[in-house]
């Protein structure tokens, strides 16, 4: 059981000075230095929280810009809305992924620990286990995919990429939840996640599985209906690259790929738009009510170059972090399922909560601050 909160957070300023200053796991061993870190995370986890946010006095213009400052925040919930009633359910499709996660420690033990304090995350995230606390490489990419695709049968791809520093295990659970809903799921991650390389890693490598006879997705790719999906600096890149990824993946033969969507989630300002086309089809961009590390202005720069339709929405009480949180929690997930239903399936039940005067955007309880072009 997780413990309520109290006003008890200094440590987590210690969590963060160590997570800024980590060094590999096998230096960190050979020099002693892990050897405190696990009780420190154990502590944190005993500490009570408090049942409301402590939340700092900021400057009226900062509020404006969704700038709410750092705060000790409670578990976040929300009561469900009509989207998450509707999409909220994993899907019916059993999943593998071609690497399971593990506990989070040392390190990003501590990172969980700041996304509880300080986030509202109510379920700590899993890792990979990459440098620099594991003997993974922390450039890279995974699959999670539906098992029960027959020969031939193709399912449309999701591009998932992960915020800047945040381990790739951490969105594993939101892949796992697209799969389940049929979507094949190529995750990648370059540590930075910042300009969009980790999903250029990922879309190339779900190309060549595609191609490979002993893999388990050979021929069950759909290139013609790719959504792209990040949290973060991840959410900017997706933005960013959903003017050019398809033309990379054309560009070694896969001629049919076509973006038909992207989805960012407190997206960072990529590149500024200075090196970069506006995001030509549907897009997306969730941003939190309670925002302490991108305002609401950097989240928009994209949203307003955006050529394609798009949509704009805020989530009621979410911090920046509770993405991270588990799928059934928030309306994160049951938003992108619904954006990969409506964009790659043309599903009439899913165009209800993008499309006409009454669309559920609009009107769901969980979110506020809506607007569409």
């Amino acid at each position: 059981m997780i413990p309520s909160r109290t006003k008890r957070i200094a440590t987590a300023a210690l969590a963060t000075a160590l997570i800024s200053t980590a060094t590999p796991a096998t230096q960190a061993h050979a020099l002693g230095i892990t050897d405190g870190l696990i009780p420190i995370a154990d502590a944190l986890q005993t500490i009570p929280q408090p049942a409301e946010d402590i939340a700092p006095k900021v400057p009226q213009p900062l509020a404006d810009m969704g700038l709410t400052g750092t705060r000790i925040t409670a578990p976040f919930h929300s009561d469900p809305g009509a989207i998450r009633t509707e999409f909220g359910a994993p899907g019916t499709h059993p999943v593998a992924s071609s690497l399971p996660t593990i506990d989070c420690t040392p390190i990003y033990a501590l990172y969980n620990q700041i996304l509880r304090f300080n986030h509202g995350n109510n379920v700590p995230p899993e890792c990979y286990g990459v440098t620099p606390e594991g003997p993974n490489p922390a450039i890279g990419y995974q699959f999670i995919y539906p098992t029960d695709l027959e020969a031939g049968q193709r399912a449309p791809l999701i591009v998932l990429s992960p915020g800047i520093g945040a381990e790739p295990g951490m969105v594993h659970h939101h892949a796992e939840f697209y799969a389940s809903h049929g979507y094949v799921v190529a995750l990648g991650y370059s540590v930075a996640n910042w300009f969009g390389a980790q999903m250029d890693i990922a879309a190339l490598a779900a190309n060549q599985t595609d191609l490979d006879p002993a893999s388990p997705l050979y021929q069950r790719v759909d290139f013609s209906k790719i959504l792209l999906v990040g949290h973060s600096a991840g959410g900017g890149a997706a933005i960013r690259e959903a003017g050019l990824l398809d033309k990379l993946l054309q560009s070694v033969g896969r001629e049919d790929a076509r973006i038909e969507g992207t989805v960012g989630i407190n997206p960072g300002p990529a590149d500024f738009g200075v090196a970069s086309p506006p995001s030509p089809v549907p897009t997306l961009v969730l941003a939190a009510e309670h925002e302490s590390l991108v305002p609401w202005p950097l989240s928009k720069l994209a949203y307003d170059r955006a050529t394609g339709p798009k949509w704009w929405a805020v989530v009621r009480g979410a911090e920046h972090g509770v993405y991270l949180d588990a799928s059934e929690l928030t309306v994160y997930d049951s938003l992108v399922i619904s954006f990969a239903d409506y964009t790659l399936r043309g599903s009439e039940q899913a165009a209800r909560v993008y499309q006409g005067q009454d669309m559920l955007l609009k009107t769901d309880s969980e979110l506020m601050n809506v607007t569409t072009s």
